[in-house]
Order: structure tokens, then sequence, then C-alpha cells
């Protein structure tokens, strides 16, 4: 299907078929790294980085974005970029993580997590883990605002942080006060319409998402994988609210959309922003109007939650 003809004006310099395999990673991730290295940071934002051990006790980097003017305590936001469990952080992920610093008025916490297919599933799973719970011991020196702690994510990003907003009980961490996941991925069963009918979308397609979940879940039992999907993860008592955006040509549509309703289901309070004309990883083209958009009604999202949570 000939989806420039279809997806909105904006994105047709971008909707291309990418391949995704293990030959593609390595280099890609070369690249990735270079560019996010040459990537300038905005004036008003400032970073610094840590390093903490998280799976197996191994150490990962995780840079700290923040107003350039800010002393004070502030909410926290855990942003866990996409990229298929595979792929380090894109330019525009970057972008975005300093975007939400600047508007959202939090400190952004983005780890540069252990990725397949030399690190399958737990590793990325447990990297974030144990950063939620670094921000947790260090809210007080970290001048972090313990009581608003935020995780969102993207894509494979949105499932990492999906699952922990799952497990957040039994991981014995602070709940999180909202979660954020953009074109989430949340099921291994690959069984939704939109995966058997966008086999061939730009940037993302149910091809490369069946290899993904094949690099995660390769050391897993078929039974067993369906602990690294949300979908099929049992829900705590109390849900965060959430806030859930799926792209219309995205094989991942249907499975964000019946996320959301299993939450709904659940009691909880779940904003659903269906984009319409858009494709998996649109955001990437980060200046246009579409992308501009929606970027603004993910920034309403977490000014309101935090806005409205008491601060600790």
């Amino acid at each position: 299907m000939k989806y420039k003809n279809l997806i909105n004006s904006e994105l047709k310099l971008i909707a291309r078929k990418i391949p995704y395999n293990k030959f593609m990673i390595k280099p890609a991730n070369i690249f990735l790294a270079i560019s996010s290295y040459l990537t300038r940071i905005p004036k008003e934002i400032k970073r610094r980085n840590i390093t903490i051990k998280g799976y197996q006790g191994l150490k990962f980097k995780v840079d700290i974005f923040e107003a350039a003017d800010v002393t004070e305590k502030l909410p926290c936001l855990i942003y866990v970029h996409g990229g298929a469990f595979s792929y380090k952080a894109s330019v525009y992920h970057k972008k975005l993580a300093c975007i939400y610093a600047a508007k959202a008025k939090c400190r952004v916490y983005f780890p540069d997590y252990h990725l397949t297919p030399e690190y399958p599933y737990p590793a990325a799973y447990d990297d974030v883990v144990a950063l939620y719970r670094y921000i947790m011991e260090r809210s007080e020196e970290s001048l972090i605002d313990n009581g608003k702690i935020a995780i969102a994510g993207d894509s494979a990003g949105a499932s990492i942080a999906a699952l922990i907003c799952n497990h957040y009980e039994q991981e014995d961490l602070k709940q999180p006060c909202m979660q954020m996941l953009v074109y989430p991925l949340t099921d291994v069963t690959m069984q939704t319409d939109s995966m058997k009918k966008f086999s061939d979308t730009p940037l993302w397609n149910s091809k490369n998402n069946k290899r993904m979940w094949f690099y995660y879940c390769k050391n897993l039992k078929a039974e067993d994988s369906y602990n690294a999907s949300p979908m099929h993860s049992s829900l705590p008592q109390i849900i965060p609210d959430t806030y859930i955006e799926t792209t219309e040509y995205d094989c991942l549509h249907d499975e964000g959309i019946l996320y959301g309703r299993k939450l709904q289901e659940a009691g909880a309070n779940v904003l659903i922003n269906d984009t319409k004309g858009t494709i998996h990883g649109y955001d990437s083209a980060i200046s246009t109007k579409i992308a501009v958009t929606n970027i603004k009604k993910r920034i309403r999202f977490l000014k309101k939650g935090f806005r409205d949570l008491p601060s600790v």
C-alpha cells in the first residue's frame, strides 16, 4: 500500500521503510551515539549525567535534563526512549527530553539502558527499575519532589514504562504519579487487526515487530514471554493516571487502544489521544505542526498531573 497518499502531508519526507535486523543494530547505534553527542542542548536546559548499576549489577548511564535557572525541588519524569529494545536514543528523543524538562517544569531522567539482542528481557526493565529506586532513595539530595515521580516512554520504551506501573507494588516502588505512553508496545501475542493489516508501513511494521519480540524474549519459553507484555501483566490496586497516544497507520495502533480500555475497565483515569494521518515514530519530524500539536497535549497532561498533586 502507498501510505504517502494517506498520511499527513507533513510526514511524507520521513515515510520510508526502514529494515530492522541484527546486522543493522550495531552500525545504527554507532551513528545514533555520534548524532546524539553532536546535538546541542538548548540554552535554557542544562544536562548532567550519572552512572548507576542495573541489570545483574551492570552499569549504565543516565542523562538528567533540567531548566538551567532552577535550583529548587522539582517533579521528576523518567523518560524511557523507544527503539525496538535494540537502538539507542535518537536525536529527537533527546530533544523531547529537553522539551519535557522545560515545558512541564520537571527533571527528566533519561536512561541509556541495556539493549537487545545482547541483553534480552529483563535487562532493560531491570535497569529502569534500578533507576526508579535510585531516584526514590536520593530524592532529597537530588531535589526531587518524592510525591511527583512520573514515568513515560514511546514504543518499546512505553512497554517498559507500562510494565513498571503495573509492577510498582511488587517491586516495592513508590506509586508513579502518572504514566505517559506514546504509541505503546503492549502485547507479545500480536493478534490485533492492525498487527495483521500493517505489515508494510513506513518506519515500523508487524514484520519488524515480530523480530523485535524474538530478540527481546529469546531466552524465554512462550508462556514466560507474557511477563514482558503489559497486556498480560496483573494490574496494581491503584493505577496511575494515564495518557496513551496512538498512531493511525501503525501495527501497534489497536493494542494501544485495547490497553487503554483495559486500564479504564480496571478503574483508571485514561486519556487516549488517537491521532490521525500519523505513522509510528511520526514525532521524529519534531517541528511539523502535527508533532507540535500532539507534543503540546503530552505537556498539558504532565503539567496537570504535577500541578494537581500535593508536594511531599
